[in-house]
């Protein structure tokens, strides 16, 4: 079983390698995580993630055998990044002492904000998803559909009752996914549209606007 990697927030891995570091293998982890979500897999270069890592391109062989090994490790340290929202989502499902508009609420906005802390999720899932090869089927079964079965029946259940307005919630979990995604660098484009739209608030209001547009009824009340 890989050793766990802290990614969150994604540490820039330039600079000396902390003491804590063992062997550069958490910081060469970082690197390739910036890199294969930047560039893909093919494009994506060992010499350059080595000297962002801050450490010998011979340790990638080291710790990891290969680019392909590499590219493993990086999907498993994200995967390990994604269990508690996934487990934090399904509890909010299944909470059947609250209302599905209420719990609908609750898993949206919790959903988004995880996007927007963890972009690196978001950016390796996008750029991995659909390039028609192994990695592509293993994003897909431990990336994509763990998160979507942990909401699947609770997005059931606001179509039921009219709450979300798709024919499948395959289809809603998608529209959810694109919408959540923002990039980087949307406060800024936001301000530039709208001056008086403070940036540090572009993230809760995109949050509220999100809700808001794809949930029928009552507004939403404040995530608990």
């Amino acid at each position: 079983m890989p050793t766990e990697v802290a990614i969150h927030p994604l540490p820039s891995p330039r600079g000396r390698r902390q003491m804590d570091m063992v062997g550069g293998r958490q910081e060469l982890l970082a690197a390739a995580i910036c890199a294969f979500s930047h560039d893909g897999f093919e494009r994506a270069d060992l010499r350059g993630i080595a000297s962002a890592a801050g450490v010998s391109q011979n340790l990638i062989r080291v710790h990891f055998g290969s680019k392909a090994q590499l590219w493993k490790a990086c999907l498993e340290a994200i995967t390990q990044s994604t269990t508690g929202i996934i487990a934090e989502i399904s509890k909010i499902a299944s909470d059947d002492s609250r209302s599905v508009h209420d719990r609908l609420c609750d898993a949206i906005t919790r959903i988004i904000y995880f996007y927007s802390d963890h972009p690196y999720v978001r950016d390796f899932v996008v750029r991995h998803a659909a390039d028609r090869s192994e990695r592509s089927t293993l994003v897909t079964e431990q990336l994509i559909h763990p998160a979507y079965e942990s909401c699947r029946t609770l997005y059931e259940a606001g179509i039921a009752q009219g709450i979300i307005r798709a024919s499948h919630p395959a289809l809603f979990f998608a529209l959810l996914s694109a919408a959540a995604n923002q990039p980087a660098s949307f406060p800024t484009v936001l301000r530039s549209l709208a001056p008086e739209i403070p940036e540090d608030a572009a993230r809760i209001l995109i949050a509220e606007t999100i809700v808001e547009t794809l949930l029928h009824g009552e507004p939403c009340a404040p995530p608990r």
